[in-house]
């Protein structure tokens, strides 16, 4: 079953868009690690998260997601730092702010949320059992060239059935 916030995701993606699903990229799991450790450097005492199909060494679109782990109210201690590494922030909403930029050919985006419990759920799983691991990797690769918003659906609808295993 999908979350709302999925379902809303979802209903604002262009029917027409088509996903490039990529093989995996060391090199973009680099440039992830290096985006890390340069926040952890500037915010020693937040726990910062990098997940998806990049840092789990699988094909995807080759993009980089961090998160920077915080309760809503705290944002305005890290913001600062943030902002001198990344620039002013793309969004900013009540629960996160993101950042979104290229570099080096590598789309990346950089929030600071509140603990995203089912995007961390997933990843461990995920990151925990190689053949679910080769199982969404494989969903991945079947939709390339598709229909992006398919895509993104059967993802969800994946998540799902591996958080009630």
């Amino acid at each position: 079953m999908l979350t709302r916030d999925e379902q809303n995701y979802l209903a604002k993606i262009d029917p027409k868009k088509k996903i490039a699903v990529l093989p995996f990229d060391p090199k973009a799991k680099e440039a992830g690690d290096l985006i890390v450790k340069r926040i952890k450097e500037k915010l020693p005492d937040v726990e910062v998260s990098f997940m998806g199909a990049t840092a789990l060494g699988i094909a995807g679109q080759n993009d980089i997601d961090i998160y920077a782990l915080s309760e809503s109210n705290k944002f305005g201690e890290y913001l600062p730092a943030l902002e001198n590494l990344f620039g002013k922030p793309k969004h900013t909403h009540k629960t996160f702010v993101e950042w979104k930029f290229q570099k080096d050919g590598y789309e990346i985006e950089v929030y600071l949320t509140e603990s995203p419990e089912r995007q961390i759920k997933v990843y461990e799983i995920l990151r925990s059992n190689q053949k679910l691991l080769e199982e969404y990797e494989d969903l991945k690769l079947s939709f390339d060239g598709k229909s992006y918003k398919d895509y993104q659906k059967a993802k969800y609808e994946f998540y799902s059935r591996i958080l009630k295993v």
